[in-house]
C-alpha cells in the first residue's frame, strides 16, 4: 500500500495563466498532476475549448492539465505564484485563506507600489506557508517547447531552497538553492528595466559594442542597489543576474526590451502597454525610489525614467551614458 502511494504524483497548482505561468504548465505536467488557474471566466472557457491561451497562441495546452477558476482551488503539494505584480495585492487577499500553509514559489518579477519586496507581502499574508522566490533566465516559449533551462530559488533557509529546488527539478528545468531573497528579488526587478534601456539602444541603432557596455555598467547598477540593501554579490553574476540580464536584453522576443525599441521608434507609451504587461515600466518609479532612499545614482535606470516618465527624447540615453561611461 507504501509503495503505490510512492507511486502517486504530486499536485501542482499555477496561479495565473498568462504566457509564464502557462509553460510552467508544461515544464511540470509529466512530473505532478497539474492545475493552472486564472482569475477570469471568459478565459478559463477558451482555454478548456481550445486548449490553447489567447496570451500564449503556438502551444495546445497538454490535455492532463486541469484548467480552471481561482475558486475552485483544493489543496496542493506546490503552488506557483505566476499573476504579473501590479494585481497581486489583490489577488492574494482574495485568495490568502485558501493558499495560507501551502508550499508555494512566487514567479513574479518586480517591486510592490510602495517599493516594498513582494517576498515581504507574502511572508505577512501567509503566515503559515513556506515560501520560495523563482527568478533566471526563462522565455516562456522555450519553457513550453522543453528547451533545457535554468533557474534560482530562493528562501529565506537554505534547506527550504534545496527542498524546493529538489522537487520542482525536471529533467530539462534545473532550480539552483540560495538564500539570498534580497539579491534574487533586486535581479528579477531591474533586469526588466535594463532591458527597455537595451532595447533603446537597439531601435537607435546604437550598435552592439554599446549594447555590451550598457549590459555591462547595468549589472554594476543592480549590484549596487542589491549589496546596498543587504545582498550577496556573488548573486548578481549568477542565473538570476547576468543570466537573466543577457536573456532579456538580448532579443525583442522580450517583452521589456521590444517596448524600449517601440519606445525609440516613436511609438506612444500608452499604445505599448494596451498591448501587453511590462513589469519593467511598473517596476521603474519604485526602483528610483530605493536609490534616492540609499543615495545612489543609477545612470542607467533613471535614464529610463526620464524617457518613460518625463517624455525626454530617447537619445536622452546615450547622452547619460556619454556622462558617466
Amino acid at each position: 500500500m507504501s509503495h503505490e502511494l510512492n507511486l502517486q504524483k504530486k499536485s501542482l497548482g499555477i496561479l495565473g495563466a498568462g504566457a509564464f505561468g502557462t509553460s510552467l504548465a508544461f515544464v511540470y505536467c509529466n512530473k505532478f498532476d497539474v492545475s493552472l488557474f486564472s482569475c477570469f471566466k471568459d478565459h478559463v472557457d477558451s482555454m478548456n475549448q481550445t486548449r490553447t491561451n489567447e496570451f500564449f497562441k503556438d502551444f495546445i495546452i497538454p490535455d492532463n492539465v486541469k484548467i480552471s477558476l481561482t475558486d475552485d482551488l483544493d489543496e496542493y503539494d506546490y503552488l506557483l505564484w505566476c499573476f504579473p505584480i501590479k494585481p497581486t495585492p489583490n489577488i492574494l487577499r482574495n485568495l490568502k485563506n485558501e493558499i495560507n500553509g501551502a508550499s508555494l514559489t512566487i514567479c513574479s518579477k518586480g517591486f510592490l507600489h510602495d517599493s516594498t519586496f513582494v517576498y515581504a507581502l507574502f511572508k505577512r499574508e501567509l503566515s503559515e506557508s513556506k515560501i520560495t522566490y523563482l527568478s533566471g533566465p526563462n522565455f516562456a516559449n522555450e519553457l513550453a517547447g522543453n528547451k533545457i533551462s535554468a533557474a534560482d530559488i530562493a528562501a529565506e533557509n537554505i534547506d527550504d531552497a534545496k527542498r524546493f529546488a529538489n522537487d520542482l527539478t525536471t529533467e530539462n528545468f534545473k532550480l539552483n538553492p540560495t538564500d539570498d531573497l534580497i539579491g534574487s528579488q533586486i535581479c528579477g526587478a531591474m533586469k526588466n528595466v535594463i532591458a527597455i534601456a537595451c532595447g533603446i539602444s537597439y531601435g537607435l541603432k546604437l550598435g552592439q559594442n554599446f549594447h555590451a557596455i550598457l549590459v555591462t555598467k547595468a549589472l554594476d547598477e543592480m549590484k549596487n542597489l542589491g549589496t546596498k540593501l543587504g545582498a550577496k554579490a556573488e548573486t548578481f553574476y549568477g542565473l538570476c543576474g547576468l543570466g537573466d540580464l543577457i536573456l532579456t536584453t538580448s532579443s525583442t522576443n522580450s517583452r521589456n526590451t521590444s517596448l524600449g525599441f517601440d519606445i525609440a521608434n516613436a511609438k506612444p507609451i500608452e499604445e505599448i502597454l494596451k498591448e501587453t504587461t511590462c513589469e519593467g515600466y511598473d517596476t521603474l518609479p519604485q526602483i528610483i525610489e530605493l536609490s534616492k532612499k540609499n543615495n545612489l545614482h543609477l545612470p542607467i535606470c533613471e535614464a529610463v525614467y526620464q524617457i518613460l516618465f518625463e517624455g525626454k527624447n530617447p537619445s536622452t540615453l546615450l547622452d547619460v551614458c556619454k556622462e558617466n561611461f
